[in-house]
């Protein structure tokens, strides 16, 4: 089970590690943050930036739309610079005589109609060519698990056991990386660039797409088949993209709370983290993990 609540502050994260990367980690003094494209999970962050709608029968939806408006009571926010903006305003003007005759209003945009796919699509893959070339490789990344017990983790990612788990703190008075952390939410399919409503919205010129809420969006998503990591994730964009796709960044010794040694760590790699840690960490504490003889879990001893 989960070690913590749900709230994003002052609380504890996990990272699970092999044992030659917990001891670079604890030499270097440092956590690495990296690109995507280097995940073990070919698909995060990288599934592609689709659509999940009818093209074809999105210029009726937006005529909805645009009758919903100008029947409506209140005046919408329109920008009266954008097209659609003078097509909503002749459309409420002239509702209260005519109310909204679908034929005409047909006719009337039929020409901008024959365009509209057309636009979506190139829109789609701007972004797409945006999203792979300059913004994945520049992208940094630091995934973590508000679970110290999964068994799982620690075989995958703790290789087998014979690593270790390092406990690190959210510290907003801190400012520190992690009080940014923010939960993955795991979905059954890649979500999509924009939904049939956001794109009618948009169009309108009625809402402002947002970039930078797209890409929250998107870098917070993953499979529900890696459900069970309970996976946090502290996130930020680099532009241009670097040469490299990773960043090392200095751990500070407030944020590393306690280290958990796997309970199949071999007393060589045992003692050179407990002889670092007590030498460049000395207010961290640390633990022994054993198997609980009875239930399938860990149990663990302070040293």
């Amino acid at each position: 089970m989960p070690v913590n609540s749900q709230s994003p502050e002052n609380r504890s994260f996990f990272k699970y590690v092999a044992p030659d990367t917990a001891l670079a980690i604890l030499k270097n003094q440092t956590f690495r943050f990296s690109s995507p494209l280097i995940f073990n999970d070919p698909f995060d962050v990288q599934a592609g930036i689709h659509l999940e709608f009818d093209l074809e029968a999105l210029p009726a939806k937006i005529l909805d739309r645009i009758e919903e408006l100008a029947a409506g009571i209140e005046e919408p926010s329109i920008d009266l610079a954008n097209p659609w903006g003078q097509v909503i305003l002749a459309a409420r003007e002239r509702y209260p005589i005519d109310g909204f005759p679908r034929s005409r209003w047909e006719v009337v945009t039929k020409k901008t109609f024959a365009h509209l796919k057309d636009l979506i699509l190139n829109s789609q893959q701007k972004y797409q060519d945006h999203w792979w070339k300059d913004v994945l490789p520049g992208l940094r990344m630091f995934c973590v698990s508000e679970d110290r017990d999964n068994l799982l983790m620690w075989a995958h990612y703790a290789k087998d056991h014979t690593g270790l788990v390092f406990e690190l703190l959210s510290l907003p008075e801190e400012d520190n990386a992690l009080s940014t952390a923010s939960p993955v939410e795991y979905v059954k399919r890649p979500i999509p660039f924009l939904s049939e409503e956001e794109w009618i919205e948009s169009i309108l010129s009625l809402r402002e797409f947002s970039l930078n809420n797209f890409y929250k969006r998107y870098v917070l998503t993953k499979s529900d088949h890696w459900r069970y990591e309970h996976e946090w994730r502290v996130w930020y964009p680099l532009t241009p993209a670097p040469g490299s796709l990773y960043e090392d960044w200095k751990i500070r010794s407030s944020e590393l709370a306690a280290i958990y040694l796997g309970c199949k760590a071999d007393s060589t790699f045992s003692n050179e983290i407990i002889k670092q840690t007590r030498t460049l960490f000395p207010n961290t504490r640390i633990y022994r993990t054993r198997k609980c003889k009875s239930d399938y879990a860990l149990e663990y001893d302070e040293i």
